[in-house]
């Protein structure tokens, strides 16, 4: 297991020269965050189509220059924002982009970064869409849908590029949309895969509270007092 972290870590400094590279490159533009068809706003659109975020907290986790913070806006009142990335100069950008006071950022891992306090909602796009040379992309999805989980309290968001494809890059990871909900089912069992917004990428929605009523038999999220039995 401490070869599988290490390889992991020896991937994230590989991810950190390349995201500079892009920037020195590109500067504050999609193409260094290697999204070129302009469609990220679709993926932050349908990453937190079944949240109230109202008043709510957020991290953002492999959040680039923090562009989530454009459909929050548009969505949401009174939110708080943390946003999370390996590399400074991205997080640096962000904090230029978006100075409110309500919007924070910081630079570093998030798998060893230390929370001192918990989330109401834990996004992510794109962080799991390169393939690792030295790591487990397997076990780094695990562990990251882990702790994103340990740290939220009303869900986690967080996209995939799909294994049902026509074809596949070297350089690009693609997952199992079987494998990653049973990974979630683990979980929870309050669970939303979408694979209605491009047919290549999927979104996994997790709740954290996964009771129900015994009458209605609604998770209690969905609770409606009006409904009864046999609907």
């Amino acid at each position: 297991m401490n070869d599988e972290y290490e390889g992991m870590r020896q991937d994230h400094e590989q991810t950190i020269r390349r995201y500079q590279d892009r920037f020195r490159q590109f500067g504050y533009s999609p193409r260094t965050l290697g999204w070129d068809k302009g469609k990220q706003e679709v993926r932050f659109d349908c990453l937190t189509s079944l949240f109230d975020l109202n008043n709510a907290s957020i991290l953002d986790v492999g959040c680039g220059f923090g562009d989530l913070n454009r459909v929050l806006r548009k969505k949401c009142t009174n939110y708080t924002y943390l946003g999370i990335d390996l590399v400074e100069e991205l997080v640096a950008t962000g904090r230029e982009k978006y100075p409110e006071p309500h919007i924070r950022f910081m630079a570093g891992d998030f798998l060893s970064a230390s929370f001192d306090r918990r989330f109401d909602y834990v996004l992510s796009s794109g962080m799991f869409n390169h393939r690792f040379q030295y790591g487990d992309n397997e076990l780094f999805i695990r562990t990251c849908m882990e702790k994103a989980f340990q740290l939220c309290d009303i869900g986690m968001a967080f996209d995939y590029l799909s294994d049902k494809v026509e074809y596949t890059l070297p350089h690009t990871y693609h997952s199992s949309p079987e494998r990653i909900l049973s990974y979630a089912y683990r979980l929870s069992r309050n669970v939303v895969l979408r694979n209605d917004y491009m047919p290549f990428e999927f979104a996994l929605i997790v709740f954290k509270d996964d009771s129900y009523s015994r009458e209605n038999t609604l998770f209690n999220r969905l609770n409606r007092p009006t409904l009864t039995d046999g609907a």
